[in-house]
């Protein structure tokens, strides 16, 4: 036995180190060589919630029913085919009536909204003629003669401030797969804009130009070329360097060749065309309503399937972030945004500067595109830390968070490997792991500077924990958390 003893002191010692990170460091402090396993108690050592994981996956028959959810809702997701039908006026598309303004994330009174959403919709009154300045547009809101309503209750979205009025012409995104359809206006690009929170004269001449030139062509060459497979166009950006939310690029080009001959093949006039072409060639960012509209389509289809715990959507306002999964129907969980703190701001700006996360375009990353893609973009990679490895790094963690790939979707630098999809609330709230979205930041207070930087917002982590709670009171389970307050979202 002493012999034992003896032999064992004069091993050296093998350490591996679960937890606590200070005891490693102590070790390496004298030399000793050190395993460190990156570890932590499921759902942050908060038993509540531990112990709504464990009867989620211990209760044979609960677990059977949300697993057979999930499939069919990752079914759904991969099956569903968005197709660009047609371009109308919101008005007709959605059945907007008198004078309502839609904007993006959840509910929101206007004393409430960020700077940005306030003048946006001051704007979005202008353009509608209710009102010659902000003044009197104000005045209209403040009297109760303006309606405000979420995009998502009208199975639209938009991104940034996401402002739809009525006589703005929206593309109509029908699944062909399922039949149900989504909506999102066309993308205004650079500058003043609305979808910045800024409104100039030139704003209103942009938004006009959209809809008596724009919004015509593109309807005039679905006529004639007919339906436009999104995904089609999607799939192939991300073979380009887009990953499909910060950056389309590659998506807007393949969508000019698309567009430009049955355009002019429908008799658009030559240098109508040409004006059209330019302004897609001057805005970058001028596909992504079409992801948009796509991907609501898309996933609205897999939304309401009973016991899944699928997120299928995501939307901020600038002050609250709204989670939407798939088994609690028109209930939505809801959160404040994150800080703008993982941004790259412009000279000058800071977070300081920013408003909160804002968008619609959140829906993205429910999808496998944006974050879910990054590593298919290295011309953003520092948003996530610098180089494309850290890019990888990231999706890679994501897969810890979601159920499965979406075939459609690879990612050249991973080998073709196939996007993350589909994320489980349940794998959130244990792992800690949240999904961050691409995207940008925008001024709160300036009248007259919109975007000043870009780069990752997380999604709250409570807002997850709240929609596990709300699926634990839905199911009957034993808690000791309350039931979160929902917000409704349906017409």
């Amino acid at each position: 036995m002493t012999e034992t003893i003896s032999a064992l002191f004069d091993t050296p010692l093998q350490v591996v180190n679960i937890g606590i990170g200070t005891f490693a460091e102590t070790l390496r402090q004298q030399e000793v060589p050190v395993v460190e396993l990156d570890w932590q108690p499921p759902a942050g050592g908060n038993t509540a919630l531990v112990e709504i994981l464990k009867q989620t996956d211990g209760t044979r028959g609960l677990a059977e029913k949300i697993d057979a959810a999930n499939r069919q809702a990752i079914e759904r997701i991969l099956a569903s085919q968005p197709q660009v039908v047609d371009v109308q006026p919101a008005a007709q598309a959605l059945g907007l009536t008198g004078r309502t303004i839609l904007h993006a994330g959840p509910p929101i009174a206007w004393e409430g909204m960020c700077g940005p959403q306030k003048r946006a919709v001051l704007g979005a009154i202008r353009f509608e003629g209710w009102a010659e300045d902000n003044a009197a547009a104000e005045k209209l809101v403040e009297s109760g003669q303006v309606s405000l309503s979420p995009n998502h209750r009208y199975r639209a979205v938009g991104p940034m401030t996401g402002i739809i009025s009525p006589s703005m012409p929206v593309l109509v995104v029908r699944n062909e797969a399922f039949g149900n359809y989504g909506f999102s206006t066309f993308n205004e690009g650079r500058g003043n804009t609305l979808w910045f929170g800024l409104c100039d004269e030139a704003t209103l001449e942009r938004l006009a130009w959209i809809r008596d030139t724009l919004a015509p062509a593109v309807a005039a060459a679905l006529r004639q070329g007919g339906p436009l497979n999104v995904f089609d166009i999607v799939a192939q950006g991300l073979q380009m360097g887009d990953e499909c939310h910060a950056r389309s690029a590659a998506c807007t080009s393949l969508l000019v060749k698309t567009l430009l001959p049955p355009m002019l093949e429908a008799g658009v006039a030559g240098e109508t065309a040409a004006g059209i072409v330019r302004f897609m060639a001057n805005n970058n960012h001028f596909f992504l309503n079409f992801t948009m509209a796509a991907v609501k389509a898309t996933m609205d289809a897999a939304h309401g399937i009973p016991y899944s715990t699928l997120v299928t959507a995501m939307a901020r306002n600038g002050v609250d972030f709204a989670l939407r999964v798939g088994g609690l129907g028109d209930e939505w969980l809801v959160a404040p945004v994150s800080p703008m703190d993982e941004a790259v701001y412009y000279t000058g700006y800071s977070v300081a500067d920013a408003a909160g996360d804002i968008g619609d375009s959140a829906i993205i990353e429910t999808c496998g595109l944006g974050g879910m893609a990054i590593a298919g973009a290295p011309t953003i990679a520092a948003f996530v830390g610098g180089s494309l490895a850290a890019e990888i790094a990231a999706v890679e963690e994501l897969r810890l968070i979601t159920l499965a790939a979406h075939r459609k979707f690879s990612l050249p630098p991973m080998n073709a490997a196939n996007t993350p999809l589909g994320i489980d609330v349940r794998r959130v709230v244990e792992t800690r792991i949240v999904p961050f979205i691409t995207t940008g930041v925008l001024h709160e207070t300036s009248p007259t500077v919109g975007q000043i930087g870009t780069g990752v917002a997380r999604a709250p982590l409570a807002v997850f924990e709240k929609a596990l709670a709300a699926l634990a009171h839905k199911w009957g389970l034993s808690t000791s958390l309350p039931e979160p307050e929902t917000v409704l979202l349906r017409k």
